[in-house]
């Protein structure tokens, strides 16, 4: 069996020399480990996917391998670092077995309040995907707690988690595009290269991203899928040869009602909506540009995609056949037609100050900057959507 270990780059795979593999292991982009090696980060990774006879990999294979396997049938295992985060860290390990090859996510967590965010995210995919069964967050296939050995005979704790890879899928971020003079979205495709989508495509990107939130609504205690970001890179397109659009999303970190309030008995479902449609209409706006650069908000095109793919998700969600969906998409709609700019403004004010006790003063000013032209293209957007 041969195992490499790689760096993920636009320029292709970086084999990781001994020398590289020697170095100190960053616990965050500026912070090295202070025993922990390259090496001894890769070492468990691979001692993650060994670990009883390979028992992860034959969850990740049960769709493509059905026979009985050991792992002296495996050729070849590529564990690839492919990002660092603040609080944990995603590889993705690509193996091949024969003609068969598989590629998954193992997430790396050290910190307390990573491990804690990668338990939490693996408790709300789990629970998403056995409650709806929709295919657009990943399938999990695992979580282990693995001792790092150094070879100074010190140990540290790791949890790991394994997920789904959504193969040929790519972030996309708001890029300006200096020969048009405009915005853009970006498609950080590694395959063909970066490369704008066209306006169809944006179009497309952000009425999907909105149909996949409506369609985990919880209409009984108002949970949403919240702390989204697009700077994060959380929701990822693949765009097919005949121009068929997919979207997905990578992970979920939080599934909760959009405000605190939301949780007392006697709140109207109706008002619960109203917010989460309007809470979706505002962060589908926002990035950074080129993902890490100053923050963004993306032109007015956006507002409509929201709606057509807002209610395109409710919609949907009526073949549940539970009834609800469908009349309170109505409702929804209707109401949300029905408000004048002064009444907009004044349903606005609460989500508002839910902003202003959450956000960091800058992203709130940024936000506040830009709300009287937002209200003006929903309220229009809101009037031409049938």
């Amino acid at each position: 069996m041969i195992v490499l270990y790689l760096f993920s780059s636009p320029e292709g795979d970086i084999f990781l020399e001994p020398e590289i593999l020697s170095k100190p292991f960053l616990i965050t982009p500026e912070n090295a480990h202070p025993f922990l090696t390259l090496g001894n980060y890769f070492d468990a990774m691979k001692a993650c996917v060994l670990k009883n006879r390979g028992e992860l990999l034959k969850r990740a294979l049960k769709d493509k391998w059905r026979k009985d396997w050991r792992l002296d049938d495996v050729a070849k295992i590529k564990i690839r670092s492919e990002k660092h985060g603040i609080l944990y860290h995603l590889a993705s390990v690509e193996v091949f077995i024969k003609e068969i090859r598989v590629k998954f996510t193992l997430s790396t967590a050290l910190s307390k309040a990573g491990i804690e965010c990668l338990v939490r995210e693996h408790d709300i995919l789990e629970r998403l995907n056995r409650t709806f069964g929709f295919p657009f967050l990943p399938e999990i296939y695992g979580i282990k707690e693995m001792a790092c050995a150094t070879g100074q005979g010190t140990t540290e704790k790791m949890v790991m988690l394994s997920a789904q890879w959504f193969e040929d899928y790519h972030e996309w971020h708001l890029a300006m595009d200096t020969a048009a003079g405009r915005q853009k979205i970006k498609i950080w495709d590694l395959k063909r290269g970066h490369r704008y989508a066209s306006s169809t495509e944006a179009v497309r990107i952000i009425e999907e991203s909105s149909k996949i939130l409506a369609l985990y609504y919880d209409y009984e205690d108002f949970s949403r899928i919240g702390s989204w970001h697009h700077a994060a890179g959380d929701f990822i397109v693949n765009i097919q040869g005949d121009g068929r659009l997919n979207v997905r999303l990578t992970t979920v970190r939080k599934y909760e009602p959009l405000m605190a309030g939301f949780s007392e008995r006697n709140v109207n479902p109706m008002i619960a909506m109203v917010y989460f449609f309007l809470d979706t209409t505002i962060h589908m706006r926002l990035d950074r540009l080129d993902g890490v650069g100053e923050m963004a908000w993306l032109d007015d095109f956006v507002v409509p995609a929201v709606v057509n793919g807002f209610f395109e998700g409710l919609h949907e969600r009526e073949t549940f056949g539970d009834g609800v969906s469908g009349a309170q998409s109505a409702e929804l709609l209707s109401l949300l037609k029905s408000f004048d700019r002064p009444e907009l403004e004044r349903v606005l004010e609460p989500l508002m100050d839910h902003y202003a006790a959450t956000q960091d003063s800058d992203g709130m000013a940024f936000m506040s900057a830009h709300m009287d032209d937002h209200i003006n293209v929903l309220r229009q957007a809101l009037q031409d959507f049938h």
